[in-house]
């Protein structure tokens, strides 16, 4: 077969080159008798229709013929392949989705299912083997200068490669985005006029292959879902996510992670006081009660007639929620916790918290509501709605801090986010809050005094309300009740909510 017959015309795809190379590159090892030769310092970008790509791609070639793939590529995975083009069908979760749950009900979780990551590719050279095999006379891939920082990709139109020969791109790494466009693959093809972008070397010797796919795939520490929420807030709303259980599985972990650092951290208040094992008798709040207050309050969805949750919700209409990480979350409420105990300290000579002999006992009581479900619920309802209702006007959205995903730094990170939050404009309203929360009457019904107080009766009865299922909604609205005496914004916002709550 001539090369008039092997190639009958030639397609040119624009692309751009960029240089990526370090001067101190040049003294690096290179070696060709390693299949490491010095790589280029340019590489390419382009974009081609998926079956273009296909065809100018020797790794469908073997696939069909049922031989091992040539260097780094990989056996083809069928079902990776198939969720790939559910995917570029459906989207996600949609595509994720079995059959039978294929619904009505279920079809707005449908998604565009779109692949903006490069498939990254080797454009051979003439010279280059592969087990002794070279790219086929006149299907070579040429790349042309044209000046002014514009280039073009030089390919036939046409591959009629002699037996045995190899096409003029090998794929480095997307092989499964690939196969996904393989009209034999799957009952439905996906359509050959879908665009994939593509990241070109010229003449990458095979060792820098093998090398890169481990760079690409391997060496990057990929983020846990807990750490993407905090990169985009605006997926702690998406109700595509909620759908599938992702937003809950999220909340669950971020509460969890919060009530750990609360026992743990240095700073808080309740660091060694909370029941993390849920044994009987145990003094404290238990860490499933924590957990549990923590998604009802903070991490709120706000959907249906559940309260929007400060690090969860959007905060109004068209905007976003909070940008805060995890850390900053757990100094949030660390801080509204220390301020409690700080001010339990400066009032010491309330009545209730004398009743307690000390404000250490006002406050780790067992008979203190400050130490049970229904105080804490309460206090972090309370926290969340007037911040909530206040977010943007004191600034919260403001303060912005790098996040991180090291678990093992989430500790100091906290430490560092403490001291930033003290320099915030919203830090005195958390002082305002916590201050005016220690007048109001905070002994359970066993609390000291209570059954011989002067209140007598109404004392009793206000207490006993508090008990029982119905105990938790009467708690929070005494205690807006009692912040709208405070002088300043957290009173004016609490009369806000409380009338709200009361029309």
């Amino acid at each position: 077969m001539s090369s008039s017959e092997a190639v009958s015309a030639k397609r040119v795809i624009p692309a751009l080159r960029f240089k990526q190379w370090l001067d101190r590159w040049n003294d690096y090892d290179f070696s060709e008798e390693f299949l490491r030769r010095k790589p280029p310092e340019h590489i390419y970008m382009f974009s081609l229709r998926a079956a273009e790509l296909r065809a100018l791609s020797d790794v469908y070639k073997r696939e069909r013929q049922g031989s091992a793939a040539e260097g780094i590529q990989r056996v083809r995975d069928t079902t990776r392949t198939g969720r790939i083009q559910n995917y570029v069908r459906y989207g996600y979760p949609y595509g994720d989705l079995k059959e039978p749950q294929r619904t009505d009900e279920t079809s707005s979780l449908r998604k565009p299912g779109w692949l903006p990551t490069a498939i990254v590719i080797n454009i051979l050279l003439a010279d280059d083997e592969r087990h002794g095999r070279k790219v086929s006379e006149g299907c070579h891939a040429a790349i042309k200068d044209l000046g002014d920082g514009r280039f073009e990709i030089i390919v036939p139109s046409k591959m009629e490669t002699s037996e045995g020969g190899l096409a003029p791109f090998e794929v480095i790494d997307g092989q499964h985005r690939l196969w996904a466009f393989d009209a034999e693959v799957g009952e439905e093809p996906l359509p050959d006029d879908f665009e994939l972008p593509v990241v070109a070397y010229h003449g990458l010797d095979i060792s820098w292959q093998a090398y890169l796919f481990w760079s690409i795939n391997v060496s990057p520490k990929r983020i846990n879902p807990s750490h993407a929420f905090d990169l985009y807030p605006l997926l702690r709303t998406q109700d595509w996510l909620d759908r599938v259980g992702e937003l809950n599985v999220y909340r669950e972990a971020r509460a969890q992670e919060l009530t750990e650092q609360m026992y743990a951290h240095e700073s808080s208040p309740w660091r060694n006081r909370i029941n993390m094992l849920g044994e009987r008798g145990g003094s404290g709040v238990s860490q499933a009660a924590w957990v549990r207050t923590l998604l009802q309050t903070f991490l709120s969805t706000g959907r249906g007639q559940g309260r929007a949750g400060l690090f969860q919700a959007n905060l109004s209409d068209g905007i976003e929620p909070l940008d805060w990480t995890r850390s900053q979350q757990t100094a949030f409420i660390i801080r509204l916790w220390s301020d409690i105990s700080a001010s339990l300290e400066r009032n010491k000579n309330l009545y209730w918290i004398r009743k307690f002999e000390t404000p250490e006992m006002a406050f780790e009581d067992k008979r203190s509501m400050l130490n049970q479900d229904q105080g804490l619920r309460a206090i972090h309802a309370a926290a969340n709605d007037i911040f909530y209702h206040s977010a943007q006007v004191w600034q919260l959205d403001r303060w912005i801090l790098r996040s991180n995903d090291d678990i093992e730094l989430y500790s100091s990170e906290v430490s560092s986010a403490l001291l930033s939050l003290d320099k915030q404009p919203f830090r005195q309203f958390i002082a305002e809050f916590a201050d005016q929360l220690t007048y109001f009457d905070w002994r359970s019904f066993d609390g000291p005094g209570v059954r011989s107080d002067e209140g007598g009766e109404e004392l009793l009865l206000q207490k006993r309300a508090y008990r029982g299922s119905g105990g938790y909604a009467v708690l929070r609205e005494d205690l807006l009740r009692k912040l709208t005496e405070a002088n300043g914004s957290v009173g004016r916002t609490a009369s806000t909510l409380l009338f709200e709550m009361t029309a």
